[in-house]
């Protein structure tokens, strides 16, 4: 399947910023499930975008925008080839839980931090599930997959981007990436390596599902790691896209910055996916470009000038005090 991607994402300012710094992770992978056969990004106000790769090989793009601007437009358009993998009978795979983890590689992947933290219920979660004391791995990855939908209800607009495992599991129910953290904290309590997927899945019909997307990955001794998605209680197909992997979520967010001034900020993404016969022409030969967004040479002066306003009105209040 050949799939084109347009993510767009817009951040507005309630007020004139004077800098903003940017990191994103919008670039799909090339793995033994999918190919990169192109990719665009475009940024407005005009930034220079500088590439790398970071410790767990995912494509990361930055720029800062120095003059003053009002709002941030990126666009990422890809196409992407995906095939279907058939992993097996997952029952089957790998020996009993846990195992020695000798590969320090995996290390990362064992250990609790940020919004995945060691939760009491976890264990009772996992019986709950039917993973009994010593069951194979690929039995444990299978009931996880399976079951976890039952568990905690797919939900919008209840969990946030900080938001931990312990909150989740309060609500019984949260997005893909709360359903994905909880699967990983399963793993990692069970001793088995797991680490979190960014991406998207491409749903004919399901208008509700085109947006960025998250599953995970288990470890499996001598097969490697093997895909899961909790949220549709799935194993991946053709229409999943990855782009980055990570610990968490917070490894991998498609776009994380900061910016200077006293705005608010609100942001709006919008992502539309199509099955496609052929690679859009403008992404054979990708380049950077820029989005029409206009700046202000005078923002950092304005913003300076609107400081001084507020600290001479705050002296002037506590001299009448």
């Amino acid at each position: 399947m050949l799939i084109h991607i347009r993510h767009r994402t817009e951040l507005a300012y309630s007020s004139r910023t004077s800098e903003s710094v940017m990191e994103l992770r919008m670039t799909p992978k090339t793995t033994t499930r999918q190919t990169l056969r192109g990719f665009s990004l475009a940024v407005g106000p005009t930034a220079t975008l500088v590439e790398h790769a970071d410790w767990l090989g995912n494509r990361v793009h930055q720029f800062s925008v120095v003059a003053g601007h009002d709002r941030l437009i990126i666009v990422a358009e890809s196409c992407v080839e995906t095939t279907r993998v058939e992993p097996g009978d997952l029952k089957t795979l790998g020996g009993p839980y846990p195992v020695v983890v000798e590969d320090h590689r995996l290390f990362d992947f064992l250990g609790f931090q940020g919004p995945i933290t060691p939760d009491p219920r976890l264990p009772a979660l996992a019986a709950q599930l039917g993973i009994a004391s010593g069951a194979g791995i690929g039995e444990v990855v299978y009931k996880v997959q399976s079951g976890l939908r039952d568990v905690v209800q797919y939900k919008k607009g209840i969990t946030g981007a900080q938001t931990g495992i312990a909150e989740v599991l309060d609500r019984g129910a949260g997005v893909c990436q709360d359903l994905s953290h909880v699967a990983i904290g399963l793993f990692r309590t069970l001793g088995i390596p797991a680490r979190y997927v960014s991406g998207y899945v491409h749903r004919e019909g399901e208008a509700a599902e085109l947006e960025t997307h998250a599953w995970v990955e288990a470890h499996v001794p001598g097969v490697g790691f093997v895909a899961l998605d909790p949220t549709h209680a799935s194993e991946l197909d053709e229409q999943h896209v990855a782009v980055a992997i990570g610990r968490s979520f917070a490894d991998v967010p498609p776009n994380r910055g900061v910016y200077r001034g006293d705005a608010s900020e609100e942001i709006r993404v919008s992502v539309h996916m199509q099955e496609v016969t052929e690679v859009p022409k403008g992404l054979l030969a990708p380049r950077a470009a820029n989005v029409e967004v206009p700046s202000f040479d005078d923002g950092p002066a304005a913003h300076r000038e609107e400081l001084d306003y507020q600290q001479e009105q705050e002296q002037q209040q506590q001299q009448q005090q």
